[in-house]
């Protein structure tokens, strides 16, 4: 009864249902291993004692993911193909069509290796900001596929750049530490005063502040005032909290001693 049901061989019909199946099977086992890759993945950083953040943990799924589906939809073609060709004559077919998709479409292949480089090489991770040097693309890794990265700009746009093109990358979320160095333009007469009070603030930055600050000069130059820079290194993203910290103290001491005056204060710059 239930063969009543299926097509006649060698149909039309036939070679659709058979299809079909060779992609659902596929796409199952692809699930399959995808899950298995991944556990086995987590169970030796486990027995390793390494741990990865969420962040990187989502990244790797979504990789490994894509990299499965693209082989159930290879599996299936193959599939579909030996129903038709004869096996010799497949894989001669198969080595030729390989030879000219690989000239025809080779900026795809290297978008695919990127993709497993990037499945491997912990260079960034979902929720990073980040810059690709080769394209000039800066904005916050929103999704990652074997193909290609899709990057949220700063205004909103959404950049999709193919992973072939990442060869250059500037990771702003991991950087050790933020900048929060303070310009100040001061009279040149009482510079000497100006160094002992800078030092007296420096000496206890706080403790977001992960180096001693340093006092140098911007352009090296001397007339009636002179432009000093102070060098501060914050905790990665603590930069703009003690910038702002330390030019309240720098102003209200510059102030109580009279170096510089209500109108002055705005030459404490960024």
């Amino acid at each position: 009864m239930f063969q009543a049901l299926l097509p006649p061989p060698n149909s039309l019909a036939d070679y659709l249902l058979r299809g079909a199946l060779t992609f659902l099977i596929a796409a199952v086992a692809a699930r399959i291993l995808a899950w298995l890759i991944w556990w086995i993945a987590m169970s030796r950083l486990r027995l390793g004692r390494h741990s990865l953040s969420e962040r990187r943990r989502i990244t790797l799924r979504d990789l490994i993911r894509s990299l499965m589906n693209g082989l159930a939809v290879l599996i299936t073609i193959l599939a579909i193909l030996a129903m038709f060709v004869q096996p010799s004559a497949l894989i001669t077919a198969v080595g030729l069509f390989s030879a000219g998709i690989g000239f025809a479409a080779r900026p795809y292949i290297s978008d695919f290796l990127g993709g497993i480089v990037l499945l491997f090489e912990d260079q960034f991770a979902l929720g990073d900001k980040v810059e690709i040097g080769d394209r000039t693309v800066m904005g916050v890794v929103e999704r990652v596929s074997l193909r290609t990265t899709y990057i949220r700009g700063e205004t909103g746009e959404l950049w999709i750049v193919p992973n072939g093109d990442v060869r250059t990358i500037r990771n702003f979320t991991r950087g050790s530490f933020s900048p929060a160095n303070i310009k100040l333009t001061l009279p040149t007469a009482r510079l000497d005063e100006v160094l002992r009070l800078l030092s007296e603030i420096i000496a206890d930055p706080g403790p977001d502040v992960i180096a001693p600050p340093e006092i140098i000069s911007t352009e090296g130059a001397i007339g009636e005032t002179t432009e000093l820079m102070l060098v501060v290194k914050a905790q990665h993203g603590h930069g703009p909290q003690v910038r702002q910290r330390l030019l309240a103290q720098l102003q209200a001491v510059l102030l109580e001693h009279g170096i510089i005056d209500g109108a002055q204060s705005h030459r404490l710059e960024s």
